[in-house]
């Protein structure tokens, strides 16, 4: 019986909006759409069929209503924020221009452009309160007796069409307010059916923004938007536009007053009013900009109302940070057509937080001095914090203990470097660490003290400017190194006792240079003409050599404990100290030498006194050497490495060796020294150079003589023979220095080698030969036998120049008349070897290939003698 009254109903409907006329050609409301969702599924397709249009739509109904919300979505301009031009704008108001410029504008990045329009989501709640009005849309379900979905549109004269119960004004009604009417009609008219009333579609609404804005004009936005959104997609405030005095006028009269900054600031909405259709807003011209700089969380050019003070400016800017000196705080002001004027305000004081503010001020935090008014620094070996508190009554001992040092901590030195905040000069006191663990000794500490403990066993370098400063001597403080000492003392002195400090890596392994390269900076930098530069350099046989702080106890054993001690090489009855003496204009050095045991064996309050600038030279016990050897090879009776004295020769240690054995060939020695092989190493690399030279100017001779030599083949010989391994070998006659002969003995030095060999009787041919070879030595052959059995001289070889390389190094040179008679067989020896050069004369620069080839041959056959031994 529902159904077919159902159908009744809604061809009645049809008939009296005049749509069957057009069924066939025009498409169903919306409204009849929804009630066609009420029926069964077979009579929407009957009607379907009868009004002539795809039964899909039904389906499509929900998509269609969210094509009609997107067409009610708010508009939205783009807007790029050029804060430098905003700035160039609002900084002309400023009364410090060119440093206002710098700042940005304070909340204009809420315009900035974004992807989707600020408008409230079309599925938000709808607050009790939303005034309904023709556009908008209810939606109402209906469950008990009578079941249903409908979506109800306000017409143009404020109605909704009830199911039903007919018509309704809704137009002015609250949100909260039609549920209550709904509710009351269907329970006066509908007995059993209990009605449920939603928001649907919202309708849009058209405002006008003028004054200062973006883009002025109309706006058409959300029913539910406020001044805010309205502004935002709008593109925001112009350049020179108000955030703080926006005005909202309705039918002609201001009903509320915006002030941008509490949404921003505070997040406070309760005057970011609901905007209704025909609304206007107003942005005036902004009347004060106040610049603010320095220490604050937000530096930026601020708007500012009459009445605001320094105190809300500060809330503005977000405070000050920790850095900020509040006690200094500098107003420049416009001085009303007389010029500037600057103040220096204390923010710390009530009537400072009242100062009124006007256009164009600007204000700037300073930073205050981050340096601790209360510290000590401790640096070097000792396990305690690098920044401790004064006290008052803090002392040395405090720090100081058997506790706190570590087990590399030198115990005899130690100092205290004492300057204060405001002092010129550093007063250096030292101390024995031991004496203050023991408690005979103790220092009372002040602020900004430094105390120095020291590495007894770390390695005494550093890299870089620190060991430059720590080494740089008294004469030599050039200009580069003043320059670059200057930065870093800079540097140090900035973070001396500044937050830098308290995170300072640990100290506890630096050595002393490294320690001391800031505080020796520092004394030198103190230097002047009335002051004389507080440093002494200890050299010699100390520890730790260097550049030392002078206390003010500069005692001999004050010095030689800074240094690190005496070493065993000390000699205890000479050192001297230079001093620098000006007289007559004129500066000098003297000299003045002391017995250091003489010196130390006196109460140290008597013992001589060092002075700025004095150099103090521990000299070295004469013949002190810690560990000089030799070594003995081959066919020594007893070889081996032996210790050796000062001025003893290869006789007296072969003798200590027991002397050669019975097989020892002793004409074929080889006595070989470091000094040598460096001295032949240098040798070589210079000939090489020579020869590269002299490379390089024939390739660029213009000569018709000369031919180019291949560059490549020759520079890759050269190449080739710096790999050439020097030998050091030098030549000595054995047999005269086992016999006595003291003229060829030979002082030893340490790292000295003497290799006596077992040499086979046998000689060798080498060089330009068709088989180079080694024959069993005999006695009737010469030397152009051996150059036969050797299958005799190649094509290049130079016989004219053939020389014989002896067993013990020298070289021969026979005559030429020799190769041709008997007595030519006595120049052979066992051991000797034969060598026939080759002939350079087919090659163009004669002297370049020679000097190749010497080298060449030269070490080859040293190499090749000893080898063969």
């Amino acid at each position: 019986m529902r159904s077919i009254t159902s159908v009744f109903l809604l061809s009645l409907l049809l008939v009296v909006d005049g749509s069957y006329a057009h069924a066939q050609s025009d498409m169903p409301s919306a409204q009849q759409i929804q009630q066609f969702k009420n029926l069964p599924r077979a009579q929407q397709e009957q009607l379907a069929r009868q009004m002539g249009f795809d039964i899909s739509i039904l389906q499509q109904g929900q998509g269609g209503t969210q094509a009609a919300n997107s067409t009610n979505q708010a508009e939205l301009v783009e807007r790029e924020i050029d804060e430098a031009q905003i700035s160039e704008q609002r900084a002309r108001q400023s009364v410090v221009q060119n440093q206002a410029r710098e700042l940005k504008p304070f909340g204009f990045e809420l315009f900035q452009s974004r992807e989707a329009a600020a408008a409230p989501l079309s599925n938000m709640p709808v607050p009790p309160n939303y005034v309904l009005g023709p556009g908008d849309s209810i939606k109402l379900q209906l469950f008990g007796k009578e079941t249903g979905s409908f979506e109800l549109s306000v017409n143009n004269e404020g109605n909704i069409d009830v199911p039903d119960l007919g018509p309704m004004q809704v137009a002015g009604v609250g949100f909260q307010e039609l549920k209550q009417l709904v509710n009351e009609k269907y329970n006066q008219q509908k007995i059993g059916v209990t009605p449920f009333v939603s928001m649907g579609q919202l309708r849009s609404i058209q405002v006008f923004l003028v004054g200062e804005v973006f883009r002025p004009g109309p706006l058409v936005i959300n029913s539910l938007s406020t001044i805010t959104t309205a502004l935002i997609n709008s593109g925001g405030v112009s350049e020179i536009g108000s955030l703080r005095e926006i005005e909202l006028k309705r039918s002609g009269k201001t009903v509320a007053t915006f002030d941008m900054y509490e949404l921003i600031v505070n997040g406070d909405t309760s005057n970011d009013i609901r905007l209704e259709q025909g609304d206007v807003i107003f942005v005036p011209t902004v009347e004060r900009i106040v610049s603010v700089d320095g220490e604050v969380r937000r530096p930026a050019l601020y708007e500012v109302l009459e009445g605001d003070n320094l105190a809300s400016l500060m809330r503005l800017a977000g405070g000050t940070l920790p850095s900020a000196d509040t006690s200094a705080v500098q107003l420049v002001s416009a001085a009303g057509g007389k010029g500037l004027s600057v103040n220096s305000v204390n923010l710390n004081t009530s009537e400072a937080q009242q100062i009124s503010l006007r256009n164009g001020d600007f204000v700037r935090v300073p930073k205050a001095t981050l340096e601790f008014s209360n510290a000590i620094k401790v640096r070097g070996a000792i396990n305690v914090p690098t920044i401790m508190a004064d006290t008052g009554r803090l002392r040395l001992s405090d720090i100081l203990s058997s506790q706190t040092v570590l087990a590399n901590t030198d115990l005899d030195y130690g100092i205290v470097a004492r300057r204060g905040r405001l002092d010129a000069k550093t007063q250096i006191l030292q101390f024995v660490p031991n004496e203050i663990i023991q408690g005979s000794a103790d220092i009372n500490l002040q602020a900004f003290d430094e105390v120095f403990l020291f590495n007894r066993v770390a390695n005494n370098e550093e890299d870089g400017i620190a060991q430059q400063v720590a080494d740089n001597k008294f004469e030599d403080v050039g200009e580069d190194i003043a320059e670059e000492e200057s930065e870093f003392l800079e540097n140090e002195e900035n973070s001396r006792f500044s937050p830098e400090a308290f995170s300072a890596p640990s100290s506890v392994t630096d050595s002393r240079k490294t320690l001391l390269a800031p505080l020796i900076a520092r004394l030198r930098n103190e230097s002047s003409n009335e002051h004389s530069m507080r440093l002494v350099e200890v050299k010699g046989q100390v520890k730790y050599p260097g550049v030392y702080p002078l206390p003010e106890d500069a005692s001999l054993q004050n010095m030689i404990r800074a240094a690190g001690g005496l070493t065993e090489a000390a000699h205890l009855e000479m050192a001297e100290i230079s001093k620098l003496v000006v007289e007559s204009g004129q500066s000098q050095t003297k000299h003045e030498q002391i017995s250091l045991l003489n010196q130390l064996a006196m109460p140290e309050a008597q013992q001589v006194r060092l002075k700025p600038r004095d150099v103090l030279s521990v000299l070295r016990i004469p013949n002190w050497y810690d560990n000089e050897t030799v070594e003995l090879k081959g066919e020594v009776v007893f070889p081996g490495v032996y210790q050796i004295s000062r001025g003893e020769t290869l006789a007296s240690i072969i003798e200590r060796a027991g002397g050669l054995t019975q097989d020892a060939s002793i004409n074929a020695a080889i006595f070989t020294r470091n000094e040598l092989k460096e001295r032949e190493r240098e040798n070589i690399e210079r000939a090489i150079e020579d020869l590269r030279e002299q490379l390089a100017n024939n390739n660029l001779s213009n000569s018709q003589f000369s031919r180019t030599i291949d560059y490549d083949n020759a520079t890759r010989v050269l190449n080739d023979l710096t790999d050439v391994e020097p030998v050091g070998r030098m030549i000595i006659n054995l047999e005269d220095i086992v016999a006595g002969v003291k003229s060829e003995d030979v002082t030893l030095k340490t790292g000295d080698v003497l290799t006596v060999p077992n040499v086979t009787p046998a000689i060798s041919v080498i060089g330009e030969v068709f088989v180079s070879n080694t024959y069993r030595f005999d006695e009737r052959l010469s030397i152009d036998d051996y150059i036969e059995r050797a299958g005799g001289a190649r094509e290049y070889a130079d016989t004219s120049k053939i020389y014989i390389v002896r067993a013990d190094g020298s070289v021969m040179v026979p005559q030429r008349t020799y190769w041709f008679n008997s007595d030519s067989e006595s120049m052979l020896m066992p051991g000797d070897t034969i060598v026939v050069p080759r002939d350079v004369t087919n090659y163009d620069n004669i002297s370049l290939w020679q000097g190749i080839t010497q080298i060449i041959y030269q070490s080859a056959i040293a190499v090749a003698a000893i080898g063969s031994l």
